[in-house]
């Protein structure tokens, strides 16, 4: 098993990638027409800025919550016998 310094030797270059990729795409949102107000109103964005949040935490658990903020927790739709 590794240890956290190994850990984040192997996986440091991936997780500094994907933080580059999500700046990348966010920059471009805010670029197109509309995306100041996009960036500040549509529920997506919301979510993603909850979930940074929630990986700045000292938590055990990210992975999970995160999981769960994206996740749909309403009921499942009725289904009608024919």
């Amino acid at each position: 098993m590794l240890n956290a310094q190994q850990v984040l030797d192997q996986y440091f270059p991936e997780m500094r990638w994907r933080c580059l990729s999500l700046a990348a795409d966010l920059d471009r949102v805010h670029a197109a027409a509309g995306g100041p107000q996009a960036i500040s109103n549509d529920a997506r964005l919301q979510k993603l800025q909850q979930a940074l949040k929630l990986l700045l935490e000292d938590a055990d658990d990210r992975a999970e919550r995160v999981l769960m903020l994206f996740s749909d927790t309403s009921p499942p739709p009725q289904r009608h016998k024919p």
